[in-house]
């Protein structure tokens, strides 16, 4: 199942790729039935930023996800990759459990319109599991989209905090 957010900072594309890429913006985010993200690594090489973050669902699951997942752990890791030089951002998501039957892969793009950076994520979620797996995507995607626009709120909220002056 494909999806697209649209975020808007009122900040330079430079200072909303550093927050982007920061351990202690990351966390510091609180998001809905989530708990404290932790940093697992973060690399540099040339305009490339590459990370790894551990998440963990505290929410209640539904009987379906139950099935689906055969787990009440539900944890994951996001892995981004920031190209500074052409601001993108390439995500896999990950889950610690059964990661055969999940895919969730996308990319973010940055672009600036003189003090404003617009941030379009684009990505697919995929349920690899018979007969019920569309379901489970139609379930889990609203959370999903929920979180991300949490986490936009945040960072805006990081930037407007940060100000460089």
């Amino acid at each position: 199942m494909e999806f697209r957010l649209e975020h808007t900072f009122d900040a330079p594309i430079d200072a909303v790729e550093a927050a982007m890429v920061d351990p202690a913006f990351l966390e510091g985010t609180r998001l809905p039935d989530v708990g404290p993200p932790t940093v697992l690594g973060r690399e540099e090489e040339g305009d490339t930023v590459t990370l790894r973050v551990n998440y963990h669902y505290t929410g209640s699951l539904d009987s379906l996800a139950r099935r689906v997942l055969r787990a009440d752990d539900v944890a994951w890791v996001q892995e981004t990759a920031l190209d500074r030089r052409r601001h993108r951002t390439t995500f896999t998501v990950t889950p610690k459990v059964h990661a055969e039957r999940f895919e969730c892969r996308g990319v973010m793009q940055l672009t600036q319109t003189g003090d404003v950076t617009e941030r379009v994520i684009d990505g697919e979620l995929k349920i690899k599991v018979p007969l019920f797996g569309r379901r489970a995507e139609g379930l889990i995607l609203p959370g999903l989209r929920s979180r991300m626009t949490r986490e936009a709120e945040l960072l805006d909220e990081w930037l407007k905090g940060h100000r460089a002056g």
